[in-house]
Protein backbone atom coordinates (compact mmCIF):
# COMPACT_ATOMS: atom_id res chain seq x y z
CA UNK A 1 0.00 0.00 0.00
CA UNK A 2 1.54 3.31 -1.12
CA UNK A 3 0.57 5.96 1.41
CA UNK A 4 0.55 9.65 0.45
CA UNK A 5 3.45 11.54 1.95
CA UNK A 6 1.21 14.39 3.09
CA UNK A 7 -0.97 11.92 4.97
CA UNK A 8 1.99 10.42 6.81
CA UNK A 9 3.28 13.89 7.65
CA UNK A 10 -0.13 15.04 8.92
CA UNK A 11 -0.47 11.87 11.00
CA UNK A 12 2.96 12.28 12.56
CA UNK A 13 2.10 15.89 13.37
CA UNK A 14 -1.19 14.82 14.97
CA UNK A 15 0.66 12.23 17.06
CA UNK A 16 3.18 14.83 18.26
CA UNK A 17 0.48 17.39 19.08
CA UNK A 18 -1.90 14.97 20.80
CA UNK A 19 -2.95 16.20 24.24
CA UNK A 20 -2.21 13.92 27.23
CA UNK A 21 -4.86 11.23 27.41
CA UNK A 22 -6.19 11.87 23.89
CA UNK A 23 -6.03 9.49 20.92
CA UNK A 24 -5.29 9.75 17.21
CA UNK A 25 -7.56 7.56 15.12
CA UNK A 26 -7.27 6.15 11.61
CA UNK A 27 -10.11 4.64 9.58
CA UNK A 28 -9.45 2.71 6.38
CA UNK A 29 -12.56 2.99 4.19
CA UNK A 30 -12.84 0.41 1.41
CA UNK A 31 -15.58 0.85 -1.21
CA UNK A 32 -16.90 -2.52 -2.31
CA UNK A 33 -18.69 -3.71 -5.46
CA UNK A 34 -17.00 -1.21 -7.80
CA UNK A 35 -16.68 -3.88 -10.49
CA UNK A 36 -20.30 -4.94 -10.11
CA UNK A 37 -21.42 -1.34 -10.51
CA UNK A 38 -19.25 -1.00 -13.62
CA UNK A 39 -20.94 -4.06 -15.12
CA UNK A 40 -24.43 -2.90 -14.20
CA UNK A 41 -24.19 0.84 -14.88
CA UNK A 42 -21.03 1.38 -16.88
CA UNK A 43 -17.43 2.27 -16.09
CA UNK A 44 -18.14 6.01 -16.02
CA UNK A 45 -20.58 5.60 -13.14
CA UNK A 46 -18.19 3.30 -11.29
CA UNK A 47 -15.31 5.76 -11.75
CA UNK A 48 -17.44 8.61 -10.39
CA UNK A 49 -18.55 6.69 -7.30
CA UNK A 50 -15.37 7.26 -5.20
CA UNK A 51 -15.75 11.05 -5.62
CA UNK A 52 -19.29 10.81 -4.31
CA UNK A 53 -18.02 8.69 -1.42
CA UNK A 54 -15.37 11.30 -0.59
CA UNK A 55 -18.01 14.05 -0.50
CA UNK A 56 -20.21 11.98 1.82
CA UNK A 57 -17.21 11.32 4.10
CA UNK A 58 -16.39 15.03 4.34
CA UNK A 59 -19.97 15.88 5.24
CA UNK A 60 -19.91 13.38 8.11
CA UNK A 61 -16.58 14.38 9.68
CA UNK A 62 -15.32 17.17 11.89
CA UNK A 63 -13.47 20.11 10.42
CA UNK A 64 -10.25 18.89 12.04
CA UNK A 65 -10.45 15.45 10.42
CA UNK A 66 -8.68 14.67 7.13
CA UNK A 67 -9.50 12.37 4.19
CA UNK A 68 -6.89 10.88 1.85
CA UNK A 69 -7.51 8.88 -1.31
CA UNK A 70 -5.06 5.95 -1.36
CA UNK A 71 -6.34 3.86 -4.26
CA UNK A 72 -9.12 3.39 -6.78
CA UNK A 73 -11.57 2.41 -4.05
CA UNK A 74 -9.83 3.14 -0.75
CA UNK A 75 -9.57 6.12 1.60
CA UNK A 76 -7.82 6.86 4.87
CA UNK A 77 -9.53 9.10 7.41
CA UNK A 78 -7.30 10.75 10.03
CA UNK A 79 -9.04 11.59 13.31
CA UNK A 80 -6.86 13.75 15.60
CA UNK A 81 -7.58 14.64 19.23
CA UNK A 82 -10.09 11.92 20.07
CA UNK A 83 -11.25 11.73 23.68
CA UNK A 84 -11.41 7.95 24.06
CA UNK A 85 -11.70 4.64 22.15
CA UNK A 86 -15.47 5.09 22.39
CA UNK A 87 -15.11 8.43 20.63
CA UNK A 88 -13.23 6.71 17.81
CA UNK A 89 -15.91 4.03 17.47
CA UNK A 90 -18.66 6.66 17.41
CA UNK A 91 -16.89 8.37 14.50
CA UNK A 92 -16.75 5.08 12.59
CA UNK A 93 -20.40 4.31 13.30
CA UNK A 94 -21.36 7.80 12.10
CA UNK A 95 -19.63 7.09 8.78
CA UNK A 96 -21.48 3.80 8.43
CA UNK A 97 -24.83 5.51 9.00
CA UNK A 98 -24.02 7.96 6.23
CA UNK A 99 -23.83 5.09 3.77
CA UNK A 100 -27.25 3.75 4.66
CA UNK A 101 -28.54 6.41 2.26
CA UNK A 102 -27.90 6.17 -1.52
CA UNK A 103 -25.40 8.42 -3.26
CA UNK A 104 -26.31 10.56 -6.24
CA UNK A 105 -23.89 9.59 -9.00
CA UNK A 106 -24.81 11.22 -12.29
CA UNK A 107 -28.37 10.22 -13.06
CA UNK A 108 -28.32 7.23 -10.72
CA UNK A 109 -28.88 6.65 -7.04
CA UNK A 110 -26.29 4.09 -5.89
CA UNK A 111 -26.03 2.32 -2.56
CA UNK A 112 -22.32 2.34 -1.78
CA UNK A 113 -21.24 -0.71 0.23
CA UNK A 114 -18.28 0.13 2.44
CA UNK A 115 -16.08 -1.78 4.87
CA UNK A 116 -14.25 0.11 7.62
CA UNK A 117 -11.13 -0.74 9.61
CA UNK A 118 -10.47 1.34 12.73
CA UNK A 119 -7.21 1.73 14.67
CA UNK A 120 -5.95 4.33 17.11
CA UNK A 121 -2.75 5.43 18.76
CA UNK A 122 -1.20 4.76 21.18
CA UNK A 123 -2.94 1.41 21.72
CA UNK A 124 -2.47 -0.04 18.24
CA UNK A 125 0.60 1.80 16.94
CA UNK A 126 3.04 4.56 17.79
CA UNK A 127 3.85 6.01 14.37
CA UNK A 128 1.98 7.03 11.23
CA UNK A 129 2.94 4.12 8.99
CA UNK A 130 2.16 1.49 11.64
CA UNK A 131 -1.18 3.15 12.44
CA UNK A 132 -2.21 3.04 8.79
CA UNK A 133 -1.17 -0.61 8.52
CA UNK A 134 -3.23 -1.48 11.60
CA UNK A 135 -6.29 0.19 10.04
CA UNK A 136 -5.70 -1.72 6.79
CA UNK A 137 -5.37 -5.02 8.65
CA UNK A 138 -8.66 -4.23 10.39
CA UNK A 139 -10.48 -3.53 7.12
CA UNK A 140 -9.12 -6.80 5.73
CA UNK A 141 -10.72 -8.51 8.74
CA UNK A 142 -14.01 -6.74 8.03
CA UNK A 143 -13.98 -7.93 4.41
CA UNK A 144 -13.05 -11.50 5.37
CA UNK A 145 -15.88 -11.65 7.90
CA UNK A 146 -18.47 -9.86 5.68
CA UNK A 147 -18.90 -7.18 8.36
CA UNK A 148 -19.01 -3.43 7.88
CA UNK A 149 -16.62 -2.46 10.69
CA UNK A 150 -13.73 -4.16 12.41
CA UNK A 151 -11.48 -2.81 15.16
CA UNK A 152 -7.73 -3.37 15.11
CA UNK A 153 -6.22 -5.79 17.57
CA UNK A 154 -3.20 -4.98 19.66
CA UNK A 155 -0.19 -4.63 17.36
CA UNK A 156 2.19 -6.41 19.72
CA UNK A 157 -0.16 -9.37 20.16
CA UNK A 158 -0.60 -9.86 16.41
CA UNK A 159 3.11 -9.54 15.68
CA UNK A 160 4.01 -12.23 18.21
CA UNK A 161 1.21 -14.53 17.06
CA UNK A 162 2.25 -14.08 13.43
CA UNK A 163 5.81 -15.13 14.22
CA UNK A 164 4.52 -18.19 16.09
CA UNK A 165 2.36 -19.07 13.08
CA UNK A 166 5.28 -18.61 10.69
CA UNK A 167 7.35 -21.01 12.76
CA UNK A 168 4.45 -23.50 13.01
CA UNK A 169 4.00 -23.61 9.22
CA UNK A 170 7.73 -24.01 8.57
CA UNK A 171 8.01 -26.66 11.28
CA UNK A 172 4.95 -28.58 10.00
CA UNK A 173 3.31 -28.11 13.40
CA UNK A 174 -0.22 -27.51 12.10
CA UNK A 175 -2.66 -30.38 11.70
CA UNK A 176 -5.70 -31.24 9.63
CA UNK A 177 -9.13 -32.48 10.57
CA UNK A 178 -11.72 -33.69 8.07
CA UNK A 179 -15.49 -33.24 8.12
CA UNK A 180 -17.64 -35.57 6.00
CA UNK A 181 -20.07 -34.33 3.39
CA UNK A 182 -22.92 -36.79 2.75
CA UNK A 183 -24.99 -37.20 -0.42
CA UNK A 184 -28.72 -37.23 0.37
CA UNK A 185 -29.64 -39.26 -2.68
CA UNK A 186 -28.08 -42.51 -1.45
CA UNK A 187 -26.51 -41.51 1.91
CA UNK A 188 -23.00 -42.19 0.65
CA UNK A 189 -19.99 -40.16 1.77
CA UNK A 190 -19.49 -37.72 -1.09
CA UNK A 191 -16.50 -35.78 0.18
CA UNK A 192 -14.30 -34.83 3.13
CA UNK A 193 -13.53 -31.16 3.80
CA UNK A 194 -9.96 -30.57 5.02
CA UNK A 195 -9.75 -27.99 7.83
CA UNK A 196 -6.51 -26.63 9.29
CA UNK A 197 -5.99 -26.63 13.07
CA UNK A 198 -3.24 -25.11 15.17
CA UNK A 199 -2.27 -26.06 18.71
CA UNK A 200 0.40 -23.59 19.79
CA UNK A 201 2.56 -24.88 22.68
CA UNK A 202 2.66 -21.40 24.25
CA UNK A 203 -0.95 -20.37 23.57
CA UNK A 204 -2.97 -23.56 23.32
CA UNK A 205 -5.55 -24.03 20.56
CA UNK A 206 -5.77 -21.02 18.23
CA UNK A 207 -9.03 -20.75 16.28
CA UNK A 208 -8.91 -20.80 12.46
CA UNK A 209 -11.05 -17.64 12.60
CA UNK A 210 -8.00 -16.07 14.22
CA UNK A 211 -4.99 -17.53 12.45
CA UNK A 212 -6.30 -17.73 8.86
CA UNK A 213 -7.03 -13.96 8.53
CA UNK A 214 -3.74 -13.27 10.34
CA UNK A 215 -1.87 -15.36 7.76
CA UNK A 216 -3.55 -13.45 4.93
CA UNK A 217 -2.74 -10.06 6.43
CA UNK A 218 0.80 -11.01 7.43
CA UNK A 219 1.98 -12.36 4.07
CA UNK A 220 1.66 -16.05 4.99
CA UNK A 221 -1.36 -16.87 2.81
CA UNK A 222 0.75 -18.65 0.18
CA UNK A 223 2.68 -20.61 2.81
CA UNK A 224 -0.48 -21.70 4.63
CA UNK A 225 -2.22 -22.61 1.36
CA UNK A 226 0.76 -24.67 0.21
CA UNK A 227 0.95 -26.50 3.56
CA UNK A 228 -2.80 -27.22 3.56
CA UNK A 229 -2.74 -28.44 -0.04
CA UNK A 230 0.14 -30.88 0.49
CA UNK A 231 -1.12 -32.14 3.84
CA UNK A 232 -4.67 -32.68 2.51
CA UNK A 233 -3.50 -34.50 -0.63
CA UNK A 234 -1.19 -36.74 1.40
CA UNK A 235 -4.06 -37.85 3.62
CA UNK A 236 -6.53 -38.09 0.75
CA UNK A 237 -4.24 -40.41 -1.17
CA UNK A 238 -4.71 -42.90 1.70
CA UNK A 239 -8.50 -42.41 1.73
CA UNK A 240 -8.75 -43.13 -1.99
CA UNK A 241 -7.30 -46.60 -1.53
CA UNK A 242 -10.38 -47.72 0.40
CA UNK A 243 -12.95 -45.17 -0.81
CA UNK A 244 -12.09 -44.20 -4.41
CA UNK A 245 -15.34 -42.24 -4.96
CA UNK A 246 -14.78 -39.84 -2.03
CA UNK A 247 -13.58 -36.36 -2.96
CA UNK A 248 -11.46 -34.01 -0.88
CA UNK A 249 -12.50 -30.36 -0.45
CA UNK A 250 -9.59 -27.96 0.17
CA UNK A 251 -10.00 -24.29 1.04
CA UNK A 252 -8.03 -21.84 -1.08
CA UNK A 253 -7.18 -18.31 0.05
CA UNK A 254 -8.11 -15.61 -2.49
CA UNK A 255 -4.78 -13.95 -1.67
CA UNK A 256 -2.99 -16.55 -3.80
CA UNK A 257 -5.25 -16.15 -6.87
CA UNK A 258 -2.91 -13.74 -8.61
CA UNK A 259 0.25 -15.73 -7.89
CA UNK A 260 2.14 -16.87 -10.96
CA UNK A 261 2.21 -20.63 -11.33
CA UNK A 262 -0.59 -21.36 -8.87
CA UNK A 263 -2.36 -23.86 -11.12
CA UNK A 264 0.92 -25.55 -12.04
CA UNK A 265 1.76 -25.83 -8.34
CA UNK A 266 -1.54 -27.58 -7.63
CA UNK A 267 -1.11 -29.92 -10.60
CA UNK A 268 2.40 -30.81 -9.40
CA UNK A 269 1.07 -31.57 -5.91
CA UNK A 270 -1.61 -33.85 -7.39
CA UNK A 271 1.09 -35.71 -9.31
CA UNK A 272 3.32 -36.12 -6.24
CA UNK A 273 0.59 -37.81 -4.25
CA UNK A 274 -1.04 -39.62 -7.18
CA UNK A 275 -4.42 -37.97 -6.58
CA UNK A 276 -6.71 -37.51 -9.62
CA UNK A 277 -7.79 -33.91 -10.20
CA UNK A 278 -11.42 -35.01 -10.42
CA UNK A 279 -11.32 -36.19 -6.80
CA UNK A 280 -10.41 -32.73 -5.46
CA UNK A 281 -12.70 -29.73 -4.95
CA UNK A 282 -11.21 -26.29 -4.37
CA UNK A 283 -13.36 -24.18 -2.03
CA UNK A 284 -13.38 -20.39 -2.11
CA UNK A 285 -15.77 -18.11 -0.23
CA UNK A 286 -18.39 -16.13 -2.09
CA UNK A 287 -17.17 -12.91 -0.48
CA UNK A 288 -13.63 -13.58 -1.68
CA UNK A 289 -14.50 -14.28 -5.31
CA UNK A 290 -16.76 -11.22 -5.48
CA UNK A 291 -14.00 -8.91 -4.26
CA UNK A 292 -12.25 -9.18 -7.65
CA UNK A 293 -14.56 -11.13 -9.98
CA UNK A 294 -12.30 -10.90 -13.04
CA UNK A 295 -9.21 -12.38 -11.38
CA UNK A 296 -11.36 -14.95 -9.57
CA UNK A 297 -13.05 -16.06 -12.77
CA UNK A 298 -9.72 -16.52 -14.56
CA UNK A 299 -8.19 -18.51 -11.72
CA UNK A 300 -11.22 -20.71 -11.15
CA UNK A 301 -11.57 -21.37 -14.89
CA UNK A 302 -7.94 -22.49 -15.03
CA UNK A 303 -8.54 -24.86 -12.12
CA UNK A 304 -11.61 -26.29 -13.82
CA UNK A 305 -9.65 -26.74 -17.06
CA UNK A 306 -7.27 -29.16 -15.32
CA UNK A 307 -10.20 -31.14 -13.91
CA UNK A 308 -10.65 -29.89 -10.36
CA UNK A 309 -14.05 -29.13 -8.91
CA UNK A 310 -14.81 -25.61 -7.67
CA UNK A 311 -17.12 -24.90 -4.72
CA UNK A 312 -18.40 -21.43 -3.81
CA UNK A 313 -18.47 -21.49 0.00
CA UNK A 314 -20.79 -19.49 2.32
CA UNK A 315 -23.15 -18.90 -0.62
CA UNK A 316 -25.84 -16.32 0.17
CA UNK A 317 -23.85 -14.63 2.89
CA UNK A 318 -22.14 -11.92 0.85
CA UNK A 319 -23.18 -9.15 -1.53
CA UNK A 320 -23.11 -11.18 -4.71
CA UNK A 321 -25.28 -11.02 -7.76
CA UNK A 322 -26.56 -14.26 -9.23
CA UNK A 323 -25.46 -12.98 -12.63
CA UNK A 324 -21.83 -13.61 -11.69
CA UNK A 325 -22.48 -17.33 -11.56
CA UNK A 326 -22.26 -17.14 -15.34
CA UNK A 327 -18.58 -16.21 -15.01
CA UNK A 328 -17.59 -18.61 -12.26
CA UNK A 329 -17.17 -22.24 -13.38
CA UNK A 330 -18.53 -23.54 -10.10
CA UNK A 331 -19.38 -27.22 -9.71
CA UNK A 332 -20.84 -26.78 -6.19
CA UNK A 333 -22.59 -24.12 -4.12
CA UNK A 334 -22.21 -24.46 -0.36
CA UNK A 335 -25.24 -22.76 1.15
CA UNK A 336 -24.23 -20.90 4.30
CA UNK A 337 -25.26 -22.36 7.65
CA UNK A 338 -27.02 -19.12 8.58
CA UNK A 339 -29.72 -20.23 6.12
CA UNK A 340 -29.62 -23.92 7.03
CA UNK A 341 -30.25 -23.43 10.73
CA UNK A 342 -33.50 -21.49 10.10
CA UNK A 343 -35.15 -23.65 7.43
CA UNK A 344 -37.37 -25.46 9.94
CA UNK A 345 -38.82 -22.50 11.82
CA UNK A 346 -38.82 -19.77 9.17
CA UNK A 347 -40.89 -20.18 6.02
CA UNK A 348 -39.15 -17.32 4.20
CA UNK A 349 -35.73 -18.86 4.79
CA UNK A 350 -37.03 -22.23 3.63
CA UNK A 351 -38.25 -20.65 0.39
CA UNK A 352 -34.90 -18.88 -0.11
CA UNK A 353 -32.96 -22.13 0.31
CA UNK A 354 -35.37 -23.82 -2.08
CA UNK A 355 -34.74 -21.06 -4.62
CA UNK A 356 -30.96 -21.47 -4.26
CA UNK A 357 -31.25 -25.22 -4.80
CA UNK A 358 -33.46 -24.69 -7.86
CA UNK A 359 -31.06 -22.11 -9.28
CA UNK A 360 -28.10 -24.43 -8.81
CA UNK A 361 -29.92 -27.36 -10.43
CA UNK A 362 -30.78 -25.17 -13.41
CA UNK A 363 -27.08 -24.38 -13.84
CA UNK A 364 -26.01 -28.00 -13.38
CA UNK A 365 -24.33 -27.23 -10.05
CA UNK A 366 -24.50 -29.44 -6.96
CA UNK A 367 -25.56 -27.97 -3.61
CA UNK A 368 -24.14 -28.57 -0.15
CA UNK A 369 -26.05 -27.29 2.88
CA UNK A 370 -23.71 -26.57 5.80
CA UNK A 371 -24.46 -26.64 9.51
CA UNK A 372 -26.98 -29.50 9.66
CA UNK A 373 -27.41 -30.31 13.36
CA UNK A 374 -30.79 -32.06 13.75
CA UNK A 375 -33.09 -34.51 11.98
CA UNK A 376 -35.83 -31.95 11.34
CA UNK A 377 -33.44 -29.73 9.39
CA UNK A 378 -32.15 -32.73 7.46
CA UNK A 379 -35.67 -33.72 6.42
CA UNK A 380 -36.49 -30.22 5.16
CA UNK A 381 -33.34 -30.25 3.04
CA UNK A 382 -34.30 -33.65 1.64
CA UNK A 383 -37.71 -32.24 0.72
CA UNK A 384 -36.12 -29.18 -0.94
CA UNK A 385 -33.94 -31.41 -3.13
CA UNK A 386 -30.55 -30.44 -1.71
CA UNK A 387 -27.80 -32.72 -3.05
CA UNK A 388 -25.38 -32.92 -0.11
CA UNK A 389 -25.25 -31.97 3.57
CA UNK A 390 -22.55 -31.30 6.14
CA UNK A 391 -22.76 -30.70 9.89
CA UNK A 392 -22.56 -32.05 13.40
CA UNK A 393 -25.59 -34.33 12.91
CA UNK A 394 -23.44 -36.31 10.48
CA UNK A 395 -20.04 -35.86 12.08
CA UNK A 396 -17.82 -33.33 13.73
CA UNK A 397 -14.42 -32.74 12.10
CA UNK A 398 -12.12 -35.62 12.99
CA UNK A 399 -8.35 -36.23 12.99
CA UNK A 400 -6.78 -38.01 10.05
CA UNK A 401 -6.23 -41.16 12.08
CA UNK A 402 -9.96 -41.62 12.66
CA UNK A 403 -10.98 -41.29 9.01
CA UNK A 404 -10.55 -44.89 7.90
CA UNK A 405 -12.48 -46.25 10.87
CA UNK A 406 -15.30 -43.71 10.42
CA UNK A 407 -15.65 -44.38 6.70
CA UNK A 408 -15.65 -48.14 7.24
CA UNK A 409 -18.34 -47.89 9.93
CA UNK A 410 -20.71 -45.72 7.88
CA UNK A 411 -22.46 -47.68 5.19
CA UNK A 412 -24.87 -45.83 2.87
CA UNK A 413 -27.76 -46.97 5.06
CA UNK A 414 -26.37 -45.35 8.21
CA UNK A 415 -24.40 -42.37 6.92
CA UNK A 416 -26.88 -39.80 8.23
CA UNK A 417 -26.95 -41.03 11.79
CA UNK A 418 -23.26 -40.73 12.65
Amino acid sequence: MNLPGDMLQATERALREAQPGSLVGMIHVHVRRIRQIAVALGHAQAAALPDAVATRLRDALRGSDHIYRIGSQDFMVLLPQLLSPGHAELAAQRLLREFERPLQVGDHLIMAVVALGLAWSPEHAGDADALARRATAAVDDAIARSTRLHLARGAGEDALLLEDLRAAIRGNELSLVFQPIVALRDRRIAALEALARWHCPRRGDVSPDRFVPLAEQGGLAADLTRWSLYAALREHADVLRSAPAVRCAINLSPRVFAEAGLVEQIVAALSIWGVPAASVVIEVTETAVMEDPEVSARTLSALRDVGLGVAIDDFGRGYSSFSYLRQFPATELKIDQSFTRDVVRDDRTRRLVGAMVTLAKGLGIETVCEGVEDDATLQVLVDLGCDNVQGYLLSRPMPCGDLGRWIASHSPATATTG
